[in-house]
């Protein structure tokens, strides 16, 4: 077998692979043979049909599969010291006969070379944070919405927008709902009983005709209009606690309230902090990408545009959407593969500068991650590491932790020109919905709450969020 490789581009190589004459007989003799022993035609035993009979009802087919096996196979041993990337294509494939060399090329996509200079000494923007009061306020009032408990109103007034509502809910003469709480900012169980109850006040009644949802718990009333009596059996509030020591206290911050203000602030500045400094690495990876000319193979950038995608899934995933329902337009697609292509041009450029500095990843990097994502999560290191090798994703580790540490070396040796500006914290990222892209990181969200029929349950299901 002979074989010839050569550069078409700087992200293409070419494999030329000859197969002997010698080589191809022998495997198409041994196919006929296999179908001879398998196929059956009338008037023949199996395994005792001419050949010429095969030849003339299956010989294209079988010399396609011999083609095919031939070229896998032989492919697989000419690219073993070659590093490419997605899919082979085949560029080119003469006929096999039995009295000839069969010979194909194919084409393969390969990184290409990148040679880095002058990435030290960047001039990079780098945002100076500074926290406002007003964030740690917000940051309070969250806290305290977090602590918020439903109290019942005990003042004689009428259902507003906000309240929740313990009513009793009659179709005709039936009593579908003898305790059930009313969510007065839409109430999904009973969609349009909340429009009812405003107004009333404890002990009255209203009539209305309502279309049950899909949601409401009397099955048999789904997607029905109905005419609807609803009685106010009484009115309860989310109350917020006010803010006291006693109260930061209870919310796990020691030495009262200016201590949880403290400490919030804290939080914000490091999270603030944090957002410049990826926002500085990102500053940088542009100054360099615009000083290097980079061709990236479409199939990388296909990688890093499902790595992204497979981001966004998990996600939706964590604020309770199915991820199946996830659907981008054009433009967004659009979006995201730039976004792939710059990651991918960037991964190249970071791993030139680390093989020209030297900056490896030892065992001993990690095992100090794997120590990390098991103190984050809660788990025995043995038990992080059993993750990683059983997805084949340890390379795939050491090659991100490479380019964190590139990045900070290049980081550390700019030149920093820091910009007074007002940074917000990074808050959990929007929703997914098919108009915007989302690019916020991954914020953890509760599940959705399961139905509740048990008027305390739903109640605490319903409480408005702050």
């Amino acid at each position: 077998m002979s074989i010839q490789v050569d550069q078409v581009s700087a992200t293409q190589k070419r494999i030329a692979i000859t197969v002997p004459q010698a080589e191809v007989k022998k495997k198409v003799d041994d196919a006929f043979k296999r179908y001879a022993g398998k196929i059956n035609l009338p008037g023949f035993r199996r395994g005792h049909i001419p050949r010429n009979i095969i030849e003339a009802k299956f010989g294209k087919q079988i010399r396609s599969e011999v083609a095919s096996d031939l070229m896998n196979f032989k492919f697989r041993e000419a690219a073993v010291d070659v590093e490419y990337l997605g899919q082979p294509e085949v560029e080119a494939a003469a006929d096999l006969v039995d009295s000839a060399d069969f010979s194909f090329s194919i084409k393969v996509q390969v990184k290409p070379s990148v040679q880095v200079s002058d990435y030290t000494g960047v001039k990079v923007d780098f945002p100076l944070v500074a926290v406002s009061d007003e964030q740690v306020e917000a940051q309070v009032r969250s806290r305290l919405g977090g602590a918020a408990k439903v109290v019942a109103v005990e003042e004689d007034r009428a259902v507003t927008r906000g309240d929740l509502v313990l009513t009793e809910i009659a179709v005709g003469d039936s009593v579908i709902e003898s305790g059930t709480m009313v969510n007065t900012v839409g109430d999904r169980y009973y969609p349009g009983v909340d429009a009812l109850v405003l107004g009333l006040k404890k002990g009255e009644s209203a009539t209305g005709k309502v279309t049950f949802g899909d949601s409401a718990p009397a099955q048999a009333l789904r997607g029905q209009a109905h005419d609807v009596r609803v009685t106010v059996h009484g009115i309860q509030v989310s109350k917020v606690p006010d803010l006291s020591d006693e109260v930061a206290a209870e919310l796990g911050y020691e030495g009262g309230v200016e201590a949880m203000r403290a400490a919030l602030r804290m939080q914000e500045e490091s999270a603030a902090n944090e957002a410049a400094r990826n926002q500085a690495r990102v500053n940088l990876l542009q100054v360099l990408l615009g000083r290097h000319t980079i061709d990236v193979p479409p199939a990388m950038v296909d990688s890093h545009l499902q790595l992204l995608l497979e981001e966004l899934r998990i996600q939706a995933a964590y604020r309770g959407r199915d991820p199946r329902n996830l659907r981008y337009s054009e433009a967004q697609m659009a979006d995201l593969r730039e976004r792939a292509a710059f990651a991918a041009r960037s991964s190249m450029l970071l791993d030139a500068v680390a093989k020209a500095e030297g900056i490896v990843i030892t065992d001993d990097d990690l095992e100090a991650k794997y120590q990390e994502i098991a103190d984050m999560r809660g788990q025995r290191k043995e038990a992080i590491k059993g993750y990683f090798a059983k997805d084949n994703a340890v390379e795939e580790l050491r090659k991100r932790l490479s380019e964190e540490r590139t990045l900070d070396w290049l980081l550390e040796r700019a030149e920093l020109t820091t910009i007074e500006q007002k940074v917000e914290a990074p808050a959990a990222a929007e929703p997914l919905t098919v108009q915007v892209a989302p690019e916020a990181p991954a914020a953890a969200a509760e599940p959705p709450p399961k139905k509740k029929k048990a008027a305390k349950k739903k109640a605490a299901e319903e409480t408005p969020a702050e």
